[in-house]
């Protein structure tokens, strides 16, 4: 596997940090792929190394305003997501044609989602440690002081903030997804996306789709998703030799 560092420029001006995760024996089939609120490219990278060592070429970003991440910059609203995920969907296929999927775990699904929704050309999506529901059961996590939301590792959004916008842009985006097959992934000890959460939003999506569980928590749940995701690319892009 190659990996080479991109500076890719979104549609809104924004410079975006990214890898490229070039393997041996390219299949023909690209992941643009995004990581969960307050994390960073990093957060993703058993993932994607792995994926790339299956024939799987990965752009994995760093959303604007994340200190963890490279690309800087401020999260000012949920649209500088999907410009993030859209500029390594279109570097992808520019550069290499094919098939371009997109991917994302937590905040980075729902945008993975969207992204897709967004743009026909994308074959389908996978959605990693996500569900519906998310702003009162943070506002309840919030409340209870259960848990710390992060808001302190990001320059703009906060994690609250962002799934009070996230959520009435899923509902209109979650028609657009189908015909497209879509991966919906979760964690079976997510202490942040409950799996009765994960299971609201697979009941809302339409087909074709898949619901799978691991064995994980939220942090870890894009690395314990590895044989998860790529049973499923198998499935519909088997090795022809």
């Amino acid at each position: 596997m190659k990996l080479e560092l991109l500076r890719l420029t979104a549609s809104n001006g924004a410079t975006i940090a990214a890898l490229d995760y070039e393997p041996r024996r390219a299949r023909g089939v690209t992941l643009a792929a995004g990581h969960g609120y307050s994390s960073s490219k990093q957060n993703l990278d058993l993932l994607c190394a792995f994926l790339a060592g299956h024939g799987y070429r990965i752009i994995s970003v760093d959303f604007p305003g994340h200190k963890l991440g490279a690309s800087g910059g401020r999260l000012e609203s949920i649209d500088d997501l999907t410009a993030a995920l859209a500029a390594a969907v279109a570097y992808g296929r520019e550069k290499y044609g094919g098939i371009v999927y997109a991917m994302g775990h937590s905040m980075g699904a729902t945008t993975a989602l969207r992204a897709c929704a967004a743009d026909p050309g994308i074959a389908g999506a996978i959605s990693i440690a996500t569900g519906y529901g998310r702003p009162a059961a943070l506002q309840a996590l919030g409340t209870l002081g259960a848990v710390d939301l992060r808001s302190a590792y990001v320059d703009g959004l906060t994690l609250p903030e962002m799934a009070a916008a996230t959520e009435p842009a899923l509902d209109a985006a979650l028609p657009a997804l189908a015909g497209r097959p879509v991966l919906y992934i979760a964690a079976e000890r997510d202490g942040m996306v409950s799996r009765t959460s994960a299971e609201e939003l697979f009941m809302r999506a339409p087909e074709p789709k898949t619901f799978v569980t691991v064995e994980s928590d939220h942090t870890l749940a894009a690395e314990n998703s590895r044989a998860a995701v790529l049973a499923w690319l198998n499935e519909r892009h088997p090795r022809t030799s």
